[in-house]
């Protein structure tokens, strides 16, 4: 790996917060519903779970991946980098 051109503007960058989602999926229903749903409903989404999730960084999707489980956490990991040139 090479060193960056400036190492103080990487150092700065590495401080600046950015928002990552991760998509497990997604369903539309009805505001009624929404309202009368309680803490143990269930909302069924499209996907299934070995299904690969879609990873958005500041709302531009980056990456996709699949869900796992370590110790006792929920995470992700990276199986494919999304060239956004290539999708445009």
């Amino acid at each position: 790996m090479t060193q960056p051109a400036n190492p103080a503007l990487q150092k700065s960058l590495m401080d600046v917060p950015v928002r990552v989602d991760v998509v497990l999926g997604e369903v539309r229903m009805p505001m009624e519903e929404l309202a009368a749903m309680s803490a143990e409903d269930i909302v069924a989404l499209e996907r299934r779970t070995d299904e690969p999730v879609e990873i958005y960084v500041s709302d531009r999707l980056m990456a996709r991946g699949r869900l796992v489980v370590a110790d006792g956490q929920l995470g992700v990991t990276l199986s494919e980098i999304v060239d956004s040139r290539e999708a445009a």
